[in-house]
């Protein structure tokens, strides 16, 4: 089940998502790409540490849990776009990336923080979904392609509403 309200925030976002269907085949820009889909801050591993948060959680906080649970699934929806881009643009979805030496490497489970205070955790999910944010933004500039433009604006609308969800919960806790 999907937890849709927090603190009168949505958690999801009734907004479309553009469609990716006239993007053409540009290797170099998949690649670059690859690091939102599976680098270090990435959707896959925004999905796996707040998965492990809310499985982690004691049941003492519900409503945190079910809305990490949902904030997730947007996550997944996310990997999925970023996954179809990949493949419209020419290359495997793998959970490989290219690292800052020009070799590949595979997504490891050690990118995501294991921190099990939950007002730690939380400062740092605002972090990394900043930090995704400006991503979002540097991929749109060394894209200069609409499509790819209008798409992770969508995303990072997303990423801007996860911050504030992050934020709001903080300010409660504390």
């Amino acid at each position: 089940m999907q937890y849709n309200m927090i603190n009168g925030l949505n958690v999801v976002l009734d907004i479309p998502y553009p469609s990716i269907n006239n993007l053409k085949p540009n290797i170099n820009l998949a690649y670059k790409i690859k690091k939102a889909y599976c680098g270090h801050i990435s959707e896959l591993s925004c999905i796996t540490k707040y998965i492990y948060q809310h499985i982690s959680l004691s049941e003492d906080f519900k409503e945190i849990k079910e809305v990490l649970k949902s904030i997730a699934i947007v996550e997944m929806k996310h990997l999925e776009i970023v996954g179809e881009i990949l493949k419209k643009l020419g290359i495997s979805p793998t959970y490989t990336y290219i690292n800052k030496v020009e070799n590949e490497n595979y997504w490891q489970s050690s990118f995501i923080s294991y921190e099990n205070n939950i007002l730690e955790f939380i400062k740092e999910n605002i972090v990394d979904e900043q930090k995704a944010i400006k991503l979002y933004q540097k991929l749109i500039k060394e894209a200069n392609d609409k499509t790819i433009t209008d798409i992770f604006n969508r995303i990072i609308l997303d990423e801007e509403n996860h911050v504030k969800i992050f934020e709001s919960i903080l300010n409660n806790l504390i």
